[in-house]
């Protein structure tokens, strides 16, 4: 992966996007296929998570902001943005017993 790991690239905030509402990969690429009217394969969809700011499927990311917002209810703003900081830290949450 060639992400710059001070700002969060399109990729990785689809890679957000896609953990916070539970979905697979192999799910995000069947939707985004019927959403975009286009063939979306899984692979396709992993090579966005794993690209950087400066890697050639943020392009593809740009193209389909709007399908990708629709799907996730996401501001386009801000997935294209390149303003958004990585952090650095974890927080470790307690497991419950």
């Amino acid at each position: 992966m060639t992400a710059n790991y001070e700002l969060q690239s399109p990729g990785q905030k689809l890679h957000l996007l896609r953990l916070s509402v539970g979905w697979s990969e192999q799910e995000c690429a069947y939707r985004l296929t019927l959403e975009a009217n286009e063939l979306i394969t899984t692979d396709t969809w992993l090579n966005w998570e794993q690209s950087g700011l400066r890697d050639p499927q943020s392009q593809e990311i740009r193209r389909l902001a709007g399908p990708i917002c629709k799907l996730f209810t996401a501001d386009e703003n801000w997935l294209l943005s390149n303003t958004s900081q990585v952090s650095q830290s974890a927080t470790i949450l307690p497991m419950k017993r």
